[in-house]
């Protein structure tokens, strides 16, 4: 009972939270994509497209088979979320107040039950797997599908899952000669069983042959910059202590707008201190959380820089070492640095909570409300940028012209279509998509206000521009919105 009173506030939270939370692109794609794929060999096109394993999209892809409404996303997040704090609260080796600071940090507050992306599976998979591996670290069988399902789920997934399969390995070889836990066949089953999930989960994720780079940048683009890899050695061994990056304030930890400065080496050698006293005898766990770390910087250095989500795979290595700790020995008392790690994550999950109801992350949904409003749905919808406006189209349900790719589409496809675009082209594209729809007046979103030289070009097209609204005040400065009707001159007025 006390365990089920301990979840009930973070349930509470966690309800008020997704209520009030809007989606952005990043959310909503997965369900578009799930809507605009009729079979499951449609569904994996889409996904090698996307850099993600498949499990996310195929778990979308059923409740898409019988509702078009967005707030589906959220259903599915939800029960998610509420499994994963009932797990944490029931199963958890953790004392009471204990298992309070784990749920009150930013990764189980947030990041990763909030936002309604795959990574709420990721969690949720990672904290069955600890207890399974806790509870029967005789049972490989059922520890290696749980660490492929967590592969299966993202990128940082399988790096994580890499990461426990070597915790398990190390354990199971240091303790072979006092009590084996499984024969050596039982081991070997165990280890194909993970390959076979696992590179299952690399091939959905191997990127088409025609995948975008536009939006991430080509992989190794900055191997020979070095600034470039200690910022990113950076984001993995202190935001995942201290993960609010808002782009508004300096107040938290913010490398990005701080390059190259040698002060903070500091607190990233303090943060590698504490772990490395805090498991100094467990040389496993070390392994884990050190092959993490150096993993994750890897991928951001060379693939995709990521953000906090993604530096979260080493906060989740470091919960592992925790969880395995406590479990072996349930009445040790934790090294003070467990603690004060988990403090901080708990006040950066304060601050993204306060931060949250101060503005929305995203714009689209009000944006898209306008439109309903003002009976204008159904006019051709223009946008630029993309990766941007197309939550907008997303949370209408409807298609939108993008012309960085010249393409109409309810989703955004990371296609190669959209790579050769420069904003010089802008007026051209648009002018296309007028063509494209009769020369019918067009609804274009911005994420910009448009610039008197903007203007200028489009006039040259012979448009006529009027500013209907603006959005501003998001969290993410490329979720504001600018709408525009442009017409042709010459052409009908009729705006729908």
């Amino acid at each position: 009972m006390r365990d089920l009173l301990l979840a009930l506030p973070f349930l509470i939270l966690l309800y008020v939270q997704l209520a009030h939370h809007v989606m952005w692109r990043d959310e909503l794609n997965g369900l578009a994509i799930a809507w605009a794929s009729p079979t499951i060999p449609s569904l994996f096109w889409h996904i090698h497209h996307e850099g993600h394993p498949w499990l996310w999209y195929v778990i979308l892809w059923i409740p898409s088979r019988f509702t078009q409404s967005v707030l589906v996303l959220k259903i599915v997040q939800g029960i998610v979320s509420t499994a994963i704090i009932l797990f944490v609260a029931l199963r958890s080796p953790f004392r009471t107040w204990v298992k309070a600071l784990v749920l009150a940090g930013y990764f189980f507050v947030f990041e990763y039950t909030v936002v309604s992306r795959m990574y709420g599976v990721l969690l949720l998979v990672f904290v069955i797997y600890l207890h399974w591996r806790t509870t029967h670290p005789d049972s490989p069988i059922v520890s290696a599908v749980l660490l492929g399902m967590m592969a299966s789920v993202d990128t940082i997934g399988i790096i994580l899952s890499f990461a426990l399969l070597l915790e398990y390995a190390y354990t199971t070889f240091v303790r072979r000669g006092t009590s084996p836990l499984f024969s050596r066949k039982t081991a070997i089953m165990a280890l194909a069983t993970y390959a076979a999930i696992a590179l299952f989960a690399i091939w959905s994720a191997k990127p088409a042959a025609d995948v975008s780079w536009r939006t991430t940048g080509k992989p190794f683009a900055f191997v020979k910059d070095m600034g470039y890899l200690y910022e990113t050695f950076l984001h993995y061994t202190v935001l995942p202590f201290l993960p609010v990056k808002s782009p508004r304030s300096n107040f938290f930890w913010n490398p990005v707008l701080h390059r190259g400065l040698a002060a903070y080496s500091v607190p990233m050698v303090i943060v590698l201190a504490m772990i490395y006293f805090s498991f100094r005898r467990r040389r496993g766990l070390l392994l884990m959380i050190g092959f993490t770390i150096v993993a994750g910087t890897a991928l951001g250095y060379l693939i995709y820089p990521g953000s906090e989500r993604h530096f979260g795979v080493v906060f989740l290595a470091f919960l592992a070492a925790v969880w395995i700790v406590r479990a072996e020995d349930p009445s040790i008392l934790l090294p003070i640095p467990v603690y004060i790690l988990l403090a901080i994550s708990a006040l950066s999950s304060v601050w993204a909570v306060v931060g949250s109801w101060k503005r929305p992350f995203s714009n689209n949904k009000a944006a898209a409300e306008w439109i309903v409003a003002n009976h204008l749905q159904h006019m051709p919808l223009v946008g630029q940028e993309d990766t941007s406006v197309i939550g907008v189209a997303e949370y209408l349900n409807r298609p939108i012209y993008q012309i960085e790719c010249s393409c109409e589409d309810t989703y955004l496809l990371f296609s190669s279509r959209r790579d050769n675009y420069t904003t010089a082209e802008a007026p051209q594209r648009i002018l296309q998509a007028a063509h494209f729809y009769h020369d019918q007046p067009l609804l274009f979103v911005l994420v910009n206000q448009m610039t008197p030289e903007e203007e200028k070009a489009l006039k040259e097209e012979g448009f006529q521009i009027e500013p209907l609204v603006s959005f501003r005040e998001a969290e993410e400065f490329a979720e504001n919105f600018y709408l525009y009707r442009l017409t042709l001159a010459g052409s009908s007025a009729h705006s729908n």
